[in-house]
């Protein structure tokens, strides 16, 4: 007995350990900011980012206990640009500055870019690309393998799987249920879309409550933006000639122009084509773009001191009543269910992520802070996920481990059992209170 209290202890330490090391390494990536770009200067494209395959290992549970119930929520995977006639502004003005000789060898290069970025979108307007395709692949070929128990059980065939009616979703859904169902063809799915899910699956903030927090926080962003891409230095490298570029622009400010070059360039790792335009930017273009742009991300799908609660409001707690009500049924006696798979959009899976408040989702930045404190890029990329994987013991006793982005992960507030290990007792009793449900 005293051996097995040892290594319970042991596995728990080297959990929290692991778990504090990355609490540390993000503060380090946090604390230099432009180390984080030099890795990768698409870090800086924010929820743009491409899902990163993660590296990740898995807490044994304990003894006796064994997965049976996966309850699953998918953002859509990489795409392309929403609203692509974006593209249409910039093109013809960088055409402009083309024909009056204003761009420098590094700015002709990147009208190159954004042109073969134009024309990859016609007809794809925020439509899954072949990257997102392979994302969900993986993230579903990794949760079979983590987990095939779940799906090989003979009195647990069926799989729910419910999905926004947009193209993207419904696309991600399909590349993801088409591996469960290759590894297991005796797997019975029933797939359902439609308004009525996307009202829980992605609910979005009303108008009423909209407007105002919008008119403060784009108060920030502006702010933010003419402070930092309205430097002596902006444009340089891409413009000769500063002054007769803003002559042509008029009433658009430099700054504002620039923004949007770099918003538009940074969905470029997220296409099926080989471009680079941030290579064209300068490191502080590039990072002064993802502070703004990280900003702007925490305000639409997590919560701030500027904006408080209300994405975990509206968004966030019907989604996770759907989690708590599904579980409940799944763990009925008779229950044929192996899976709950939910596909639906980065507007579902921050605000339920921030509702549950699991680790770095459990803080309430500034918005100029949100680059410091939720990475954007790690936190909330094309395909951003959360799974809850149910285990059982011989006793009927059930243990829950959440996993964010596939990678273990707990809530601070809430102490766990073992390791990142909850009793689904505890778990509920925390979403039932949060959802106001009995």
């Amino acid at each position: 007995m005293r051996q097995i209290l040892q290594d319970k202890m042991k596995r728990s330490i080297a959990f929290f350990a692991a778990f504090a090391a990355a609490v540390i390494i993000a503060t380090s990536a946090a604390g230099s900011y432009l180390d984080v770009l030099k890795a990768d200067r698409y870090n800086a494209s924010g929820n743009y980012h491409p899902y990163p395959v993660p590296e990740y290992y898995d807490t044994r549970a304990p003894k006796g206990y064994k997965p049976f119930y996966v309850s699953h929520y998918g953002r859509h995977g990489s795409r392309y640009l929403i609203g692509a006639s974006r593209y249409t502004h910039s093109y013809e003005m960088m055409d402009k500055l083309h024909e009056a000789g204003l761009l420098t060898d590094e700015g002709e290069a990147l009208r190159l870019d954004l042109t073969a970025m134009r024309e990859a979108h016609a007809g794809q307007d925020g439509i899954l690309t072949q990257v997102g395709s392979r994302e969900h692949q993986g993230i579903s070929s990794r949760l079979y393998k983590r987990v095939k128990g779940v799906f090989r059980q003979k009195d647990r065939r069926n799989v729910l799987v419910v999905s926004t009616p947009v193209h993207r979703v419904l696309q991600s859904a399909f590349n993801f249920t088409g591996v469960l169902k290759g590894n297991e063809p005796e797997l019975q799915f029933a797939l359902y879309s439609g308004d009525r899910y996307g009202n829980y699956l992605a609910r979005p903030v009303p108008d009423s409550i909209k407007d105002p927090l919008d008119e403060i926080c784009n108060a920030v962003f502006e702010s933010m933006r003419n402070e930092m891409l309205s430097t002596p230095e902006t444009g340089r490298t891409i413009f000769n000639d500063r002054a007769k570029v803003e002559q042509m622009l008029g009433d658009e400010s430099l700054a504002r122009f620039m923004y949007l070059l770099l918003e538009e360039s940074s969905i470029a790792k997220c296409l099926d084509i080989e471009v680079d335009p941030f290579s064209h930017f300068t490191d502080d273009e590039v990072m002064a773009f993802g502070k703004i742009y990280n900003a702007i991300a925490m305000y639409w799908f997590h919560r701030s001191q500027e904006s408080g609660d209300v994405n975990n409001t509206v968004a966030g707690v019907p989604l996770l009543t759907d989690f708590v009500l599904k579980a409940d049924e799944a763990l009925m006696d008779g229950s044929t269910k192996c899976a709950d798979l939910r596909f639906g959009h980065d507007s579902g899976i921050g605000p339920l992520l921030g509702t549950i408040r699991v680790e770095g989702y459990d803080t309430t930045p500034a918005l100029e802070d949100a680059w410091k404190e939720w990475p954007a890029y790690e936190y909330i990329p094309m395909g951003s996920n959360l799974q809850m994987i149910f285990y059982k013991n011989r006793k009927g006793d059930v243990l829950v481990k959440m996993l964010r982005n596939e990678k273990e992960t707990v809530i601070p507030s809430l102490p766990p059992f073992y390791g990142p290990y909850y009793k689904w007792e505890d778990l509920r009793a925390y979403f039932a209170e949060i959802c106001g449900l009995d």
